[in-house]
């Protein structure tokens, strides 16, 4: 084994002397640094490592000179590891679809901070110069470690003092977030230490019916908050976007809405033991949700993507091939494909939604509808959902229940208050089945009512409600309406008061032309 590092030392430091000789050395490492923006972007590519070795718990110590990065993953570091993160251009991430690894530079991150970078696993205790030439000199290995990889970054790069390094790098710790977590498979919780000795953490809890709690413990707070979501996932195939290539690869995509828990009370009757004490109400809380927006929707490759813009009002994850620091999604028929791929789990989220009692009239606000801006790349998940819509019963009835969009029918409040399923079917024909009147939202113009509009669900309004009126003739009509109770009809008559176009007379200026239940002048 201390050959084979050795070959790999006397093959690094060739390349380097090379690089000196023609002056490269310090373009070569500013272009490599330089790739990305984020300050202390090396963190998410430690957080990458772990979970690509299937670590569960990982912990970051920062110090004033140095941070350390240690995880419990059961993959350690292997020879090929090491000639891979020593280099530029190979990966050990042969299906790494975002071709993040294919780059080969992802761990150079650690170079705008630190000019020595160790790390220490199974076999492995080395430290890195030059960017790529590993050093195994004197370096001992930790008993403590056993079945465990540790990172040390020194903050020991010339350009960046240890104050501003430790200064960036605790920001982005303390910026770590739910969504730092939720599209991870295998790490479960991620713990800090600062220099002052306070400690925070992120903790991913799954829960049963694909909801998962996500506490986030902020260093100084006395309480860790919780975020709860619904999340759902599955396993793609896209094809390899290298042109030579004609592989097909595995992904997991996944997307994620809010939930939120509201606390119900409902009361039952408790009977005592003597006959002489009532009967007592008893207040007894049962635990409901609600789906919520996310504002913003991130996107992630992992790890949300920062400067890329959905506009939606839920997460959502894909492998995406992206810009080298991970942070915008790019142009490539591989992204497309994972586009189409969300857009379809998206749609069938939706039964998953419903049959869990989730799909109700708030739910609707959510959702993307067309007067919302989503680029072009992610309008197929918008036009995907549409269809789905109305080809499946989704869409919330307000007897109860769901429907598909065709036989439905929206109208005003008033009316639908009036005129129920059953007598909807009535003045329709035989061609509907109740349930027919969708749910209304308590606004129109809201986010609710835009999805709903953007459905092309029928409307039926008074004028509707005249002609089908006038078509039944007074003998049915008369039968139709000593079906129903007096305060129906008083309700009828003061609804139809208020419609004056169904009632127009010929002859009066200024009216419309005349309605279909006309006074005979």
């Amino acid at each position: 084994m201390i050959e084979n590092i050795i070959e790999i030392i006397e093959k690094r430091n060739r390349w380097v002397k090379a690089n000196k000789e023609n002056n490269f050395e310090s373009g070569l490492k500013k272009l490599l640094t330089d790739l990305y923006p984020d300050n202390a972007h090396f963190i998410y590519e430690l957080l990458q490592n772990a979970e690509d070795a299937h670590a569960r718990e990982v912990r970051f110590i920062l110090q004033k000179n140095r941070i350390e990065f240690e995880h419990d993953g059961s993959r350690l570091f292997s020879l090929e590891d090491v000639e891979a993160i020593t280099s530029i251009g190979f990966s050990t991430k042969r299906d790494d679809t975002t071709n993040i690894g294919k780059f080969g530079v992802g761990f150079k991150a650690v170079f705008a901070y630190t000019d020595s970078p160790e790390i220490e696993s199974g076999e492995f205790h080395f430290r890195i110069h030059d960017l790529v030439v590993p050093e195994v000199d004197e370096l001992s290995k930790s008993p403590s470690l056993e079945g465990k990889t540790r990172f040390v970054i020194p903050f020991n790069n010339p350009k960046k003092t240890q104050g501003k390094a430790r200064t960036e790098v605790e920001n982005l710790l303390r910026a770590l977030d739910a969504t730092t977590l939720l599209f991870l498979t295998n790490i479960q919780k991620i713990e800090y230490l600062l220099p002052d000795s306070s400690l925070g953490y992120i903790e991913r809890i799954e829960s049963e019916s694909n909801r998962y709690e996500i506490s986030v413990q902020q260093p100084g707070e006395l309480v860790p908050s919780s975020t709860w979501f619904l999340k759902f996932d599955k396993e793609v195939q896209v094809a390899d976007e290298e042109p030579e290539s004609e592989a097909v690869k595995t992904c997991r995509i996944a997307v994620a809405f809010g939930l939120s828990s509201v606390e119900k009370q409902t009361n039952t009757k408790k009977k005592k033991s003597s006959n002489k004490e009532k009967n007592t109400a008893n207040s007894e809380s049962a635990q409901e949700w609600k789906i919520v927006p996310m504002e913003p929707g991130r996107v992630c490759i992992y790890f949300p993507a920062d400067k890329e813009t959905s506009n939606l009002l839920f997460h959502i994850h894909a492998p995406f091939a992206s810009t080298v620091a991970r942070d915008s999604v790019r142009d490539c028929l591989g992204n497309l494909a994972l586009r189409d791929h969300l857009a379809k789990l998206l749609a069938e989220s939706m039964h998953v939604i419903r049959d869990q009692g989730l799909l109700n009239i708030r739910t609707l606000a959510v959702l993307p509808n067309d007067k919302d801006t989503l680029s072009e790349f992610y309008k197929p998940l918008r036009q995907r959902l549409v269809q789905e819509f109305k080809d499946e019963d989704l869409t919330p009835m307000k007897r109860g229940g769901h429907a598909a969009t065709s036989g439905i029918f929206r109208g005003p409040k008033s009316l639908s208050d009036l005129i129920d399923d059953d007598d909807l079917v009535m003045l329709l024909g035989n061609n509907y089945v109740p349930p027919v009147w969708i749910v209304n939202p308590q606004q129109r113009n809201q986010r609710e009512d835009n999805f709903l509009s953007s459905l092309n669900i029928e409307e039926w309004k008074s004028n509707d409600l005249g002609t089908a009126l006038s078509k039944m003739g007074s003998k049915n009509l008369n039968k139709w309406m000593c079906t129903k109770p007096e305060e129906w009809v008083l309700d009828f008559y003061q609804f139809l008061n208020g419609q004056e176009n169904l009632w127009q007379q010929k002859g009066i200026r200024n009216y419309p032309p005349e309605g279909p239940l006309r006074t005979k002048a």
